[in-house]
């Protein structure tokens, strides 16, 4: 049987070999997502799911970091267990901009890396850190308050305001490390104390105001806005990878009474005895022997 195709058919049949034709064989581009922004997201997102479970993520932190007294006191002391257990808890990390190895100082509050990057972006390493606590159960090591937040939803009358900041807001169930306000607060000691006292009962004069001021500065005045400190965490660069020593020695303190030039030059017992402090007497008694 022959069908005979009418000239509807074949005009809808011209338009479809057109439309592949053209648009039949196109290929969508490829999204390439930057490795950086990636790493960072990832990380981010996995720090920030920390705060939805009720798991305690600061549990390696030891109670004495939370009294900054008995911190202060405690860290005065050369090679204490702290300090030196922190040093040992390294995180070896594969980063978009190179490897990085990074441990917490427990003294400096700050999280001291190696790299051998000549600079490596604050981004990539509070990405680091949020592993590194992580890893370790340290979360309130974290001080980055940034890290934390979001663009806060504005409201249409909002947005008709000129000159205003974009405002942030915390995520839901997040909030900032309890040793910020620990170690950062200014303790006033007795000294200050008395200073203040002195100072808001002495009999200042008072100067009568200016008001002749133009209008133009008045306006200045009240527009001028108070930028708040942003808490961010501290990092110490120690140099090239090849500085990083993985076995710690240990530092022998040098005995005040021996001379260590004779020490080296001679092993034998005698030596010893001679290189060491002593009266003429036992001077006496080593010849005998």
């Amino acid at each position: 049987m022959i069908y005979i195709i009418g000239p509807p058919a074949l005009l809808m049949l011209f338009f479809y070999h057109i439309y592949y034709l053209y648009y039949g064989n196109i290929i969508e581009p490829e999204v390439i997502i930057d490795p950086i922004v990636e790493y960072i997201n990832k990380n981010k997102e996995a720090f920030i799911k920390t705060y939805e479970n009720d798991k305690n993520m600061s549990e390696n932190i030891e109670p004495i970091f939370y009294n900054k007294k008995d911190y202060t006191a405690f860290m005065k002391t050369d090679h204490n267990e702290i300090e030196t257990a922190w040093k040992t808890r390294i995180l070896y990390e594969n980063t978009p901009k190179g490897s990085i190895v990074m441990f917490y100082d427990a003294y400096k509050q700050a999280f001291t890396y190696y790299t051998d990057q000549s600079s490596m972006p604050i981004t990539i390493l509070n990405a680091v850190a949020m592993k590194y606590v992580m890893r370790f159960f340290c979360r309130d090591f974290y001080y980055d308050e940034q890290t934390l937040k979001v663009k806060k939803e504005v409201t249409e009358k909002e947005e008709e305001k000129e000159d205003e900041k974009e405002e942030e807001e915390f995520i839901h169930n997040t909030y900032i490390s309890p040793l910020i306000k620990i170690h950062n607060e200014n303790e006033e000691t007795d000294e200050k104390k008395k200073l203040k006292n002195l100072l808001d009962t002495a009999p200042f004069a008072r100067l009568k105001s200016n008001k002749t001021v133009s209008k133009e500065n008045s306006t200045k005045v009240k527009t001028k806005k108070v930028v708040k400190d942003v808490n961010v965490n501290k990092f110490v660069s120690l140099g090239k990878m090849y500085n990083f020593h993985i076995l710690q020695k240990k530092i022998s303190r040098a005995n005040p009474n021996t001379n260590t030039k004779y020490d080296d030059m001679f092993s034998t017992s005698k030596a010893h005895i001679i290189s060491t402090k002593m009266s003429y007497k036992d001077f006496k008694r080593s010849k005998q022997d």
